[in-house]
């Protein structure tokens, strides 16, 4: 029978200066859907013709939809290579995220350290929102990783 990797002779699957890149699509479909979802009523999410009058000429995606989308494109990169736990979140509302835009969420590795006491190690990370040049959100995160396995029980 296989033993389950233990966190003292795992090497987490990341290194400093990777790179995580996913696309993110906000349509005024899913601006609409996640803003009503979330009880978030502001006109600016939901009507199109009172968001053309304001100073950001249409439809914006709310900053608890940019955020949600941020953090589910870590973990997307994340879950298939190991268990995670997210300790810490961090972002700066740089700019309105318009709809009808495909943005990227990009995630950089800064520090890997071991934390026996955790049974794991924590991976640090930079992100960023952006669209060519523009950086819509910015931040950071901090996140336990373990093996797989680690989080089951053994009998």
């Amino acid at each position: 029978m296989n033993q389950p990797a233990s966190p003292d002779n795992w090497t987490p699957p990341f290194t400093v200066g990777e790179v995580l890149v996913s696309p993110v699509e906000f349509t005024p479909e899913s601006i609409r859907q996640f803003a009503t979802q979330v009880g978030d009523f502001n006109p600016l999410h939901h009507d199109l013709a009172t968001a053309k009058k304001s100073r950001f000429g249409g439809l914006i995606a709310s900053g608890a939809h940019t955020t949600a989308m941020m953090l589910g494109s870590l973990a997307q990169h994340v879950t298939p290579r190991c268990a995670s736990l997210g300790l810490e979140c961090t972002f700066r509302l740089r700019r309105a995220v318009p709809a009808d835009t495909t943005v990227f969420a990009e995630w950089t590795v800064t520090a890997v350290t071991a934390k026996p006491s955790w049974n794991g190690h924590t991976v640090a990370l930079d992100a960023v929102l952006r669209r060519d040049d523009v950086r819509f959100i910015t931040g950071g995160m901090l996140i336990l990783v373990m093996p797989t396995d680690a989080q089951i029980p053994q009998a």
